[in-house]
């Protein structure tokens, strides 16, 4: 009779324990929120400040004679880190520019990029990455190719920002009809003036 009583408590007392367990696990707190990517704090941790700039530009595009212009790039982490944010403003012989950037890290499609200036009829652009192109951070430089339409012509853009350093870097734009057929327009030289900005603004 024991091992009757014995077989009877562990098919009562076995199930009830199981699902104690199960409803344990099921009300045990969710995995922790979504930290930035790697790419996106690394890019930041090399360009966040406050940068005057002097810039160069050859004949061509907004410039056909040429010319310089000085201005300010700002880089600073938005809201939680997940984006890089650009505020931009200079005055070249080709006019006055103001400009915004937006840098993302989509986990299905990489770096992803937004440019809005002045200049622009839509005021801002979404730039998906075409094939074998678009925004590429390798841990020393950030390299942004848009390919484009600008009054029913076909435009390639070719930018990079390199030579970085916590007090300086260089950035370049080519341009031209297509990847084979570029020409430089802009060279600038970029100095830091601040920090200010450079931590990630709470959630």
């Amino acid at each position: 009779m024991k091992g009757l009583y014995f077989g009877l408590f562990l098919l009562l007392v076995l199930p009830v324990a199981a699902n104690a367990q199960n409803s344990k696990l099921s009300s045990s707190p969710p995995a922790g929120p979504v930290q930035p990517a790697d790419e996106i704090r690394s890019l930041t941790r090399a360009l966040a400040g406050t940068w005057s700039t002097t810039e160069k530009y050859e004949p061509l595009f907004l410039t056909p004679n040429g010319g310089t212009g000085a201005g300010v790039q700002i880089f600073r982490p938005g809201p939680g880190g997940f984006t890089l944010l650009e505020n931009y403003h200079t005055k070249t012989t080709g006019g006055e520019l103001f400009g915004f950037g937006l840098l993302w890290w989509d986990h299905g499609k990489g770096l992803q990029h937004m440019w809005c200036i002045n200049v622009y009829p839509t005021g801002c652009e979404m730039f998906p990455p075409p094939p074998q192109a678009g925004p590429k951070w390798d841990g020393k430089q950030l390299v942004i190719h848009i390919e484009q339409e600008q009054q029913g012509k076909k435009m390639n853009w070719h930018e990079v920002i390199t030579d970085i350093t916590p007090k300086s870097y260089t950035q370049t734009i080519d341009i031209g009809d297509s990847p084979d057929h570029m020409q430089r327009w802009l060279t600038m030289h970029s100095k830091k003036v601040s920090d200010a900005g450079t931590k990630s603004v709470g959630r």
